[in-house]
């Protein structure tokens, strides 16, 4: 605020004649002593009577003639007062420069942040650059089984379009953890998917089996018996061993919606190297192992292939129901039989078959997004599933060890989020 200049001040009135004329009016009134000056007198106006001479007084006692009333001497002027010097006005104050409007500039949207944008080519909520994480838990019946899958990494957007084809386009490079009561992995995961239908994954895993619940075991050739009851009896006979290894694992899915349907194809290699146990005789490393997962005899130091198909009819209440089918084949080498055993594959390939349910609350997103004002969280997308799947052909599992009717089961239950943004 601009200070007001100060007022300049106000002198005092000087004194009027009639404040100096002596308070008597009459002649006998003495009259101040350089009153009598002639020079004095001639500052009279000449109009006035009187102005240039005085009648004698009367005599005692007689009656005074009307005398002319004696002019007061001319009351001499005040001196001028001398003005006050002229007061400085104060230098003019310089205003201010005119004070800019703040303008809240608009928050430029750049492409790696599209959750303030209302361009309909970024989904809101997405960012470009995020650390994220997946977790599985499963419970697995007909092989018993009870693992935890867990990846994280990060994840960077790879096609900043909101289309059905590329809004899940991204790259991500991810820690993975699979642990269960009897072995673990760990490893890391380059994952691609440069379009909603077709993702690409590569995960390579140190493997570690604890040696417990009669796991690992490892055996001379593809023929051996590897059902649940030989797999117990050797657990007992103290077969089993605690080893390590690596696991690599290449795969491909291929996917659609249409409408409400939806289908899935997802194939995946697996290539397995355990250090297993020698045969002391000979000196030859057990060719196979028994891998609980897959549930067959997977050759060491080679592949072993798995092909899940799913069918899905998609509710708008967030219940997916369909059928899933599974086929494994393992590729045994000739060099993985023994001499004079036939070559051909008695475990391969397994089919099994049956329902899928999935279901996900279908406003937990909308409901999460309004708390945090974006569609990202910290804890997302919990769906329930439940996997039934009869097995059409197996080596021991379709009344040779186990009923054929016994389906293969698995309750799970899977999430997702978003540790940062």
């Amino acid at each position: 605020m601009l200070a007001a200049a100060p007022a300049a001040p106000v002198e005092p009135a000087p004194e009027t004649a009639t404040d100096a004329a002596p308070a008597d009016g009459s002649a006998d009134a003495a009259a101040p002593d350089d009153a009598a000056a002639p020079s004095d007198t001639a500052d009279a106006a000449p109009d006035e009577p009187g102005a240039d001479t005085a009648e004698e007084p009367a005599a005692d006692g007689e009656p005074a003639a009307t005398d002319p009333v004696e002019e007061p001497p001319p009351v001499e002027e005040p001196p001028p007062v001398e003005e006050p010097p002229p007061v400085e006005e104060p230098p003019p104050v310089e205003e201010p420069p005119p004070v800019e409007s703040p303008v809240v500039a608009e928050p430029s949207v750049a492409p790696d942040d599209a959750s303030t944008t209302p361009n309909k080519r970024y989904r809101k909520g997405l960012q470009r650059h995020r650390f994220v994480y997946t977790n599985l838990t499963a419970l697995r019946y007909n092989p018993l089984g009870f693992a935890n899958d867990f990846t994280m990494g990060y994840r960077l957007q790879l096609i900043q379009k909101n289309t059905a084809l590329f809004k899940d386009s991204h790259i991500s490079l991810l820690a993975h953890g699979y642990f269960s009561p009897a072995f673990g992995r760990i490893g890391p995961v380059l994952e691609i998917q440069p379009l909603a239908i077709l993702k690409f994954n590569a995960t390579y895993d140190g493997v570690g089996y604890f040696g417990t619940f009669g796991l690992a075991q490892s055996f001379d050739s593809p023929h051996a018996d590897y059902s649940d009851t030989a797999i117990d009896e050797n657990a007992e006979n103290g077969l089993n061993q605690s080893t390590t290894g690596r696991l690599a694992t290449l795969s491909a899915l291929l996917q659609a919606k249409v409408g409400r349907v939806a289908v899935r194809d997802n194939v995946q290699f697996y290539y397995l190297d355990l250090q297993l146990r020698k045969d002391q005789a000979t000196g030859r490393e057990d060719p196979v192992a028994y891998s609980q997962t897959l549930d067959i005899l997977m050759p060491n130091e080679g592949w072993t292939m798995t092909n899940d198909l799913d069918g899905l009819y998609l509710f708008d209440f967030g219940l997916k129901l369909g059928t899933r089918y599974t086929y494994t084949k393992p590729f045994y080498r000739d060099s993985d039989f023994l001499a004079g055993e036939s070559t051909d594959d008695p475990n391969g390939p397994t089919h099994r078959v049956g329902p899928a349910v999935l279901y996900t609350p279908p406003k937990w997103s909308a409901k999460a997004s309004k708390r945090h004002n974006h569609s990202r969280k910290r804890w997302q997308k919990p769906t329930a599933i439940l996997l039934a799947q009869w097995w059409v052909k197996h080596r021991y599992r379709t009344g040779a060890d186990s009923s054929q009717g016994i389906p293969y089961v698995v309750l799970a239950f899977k999430f997702q989020g978003d540790f940062a943004p």
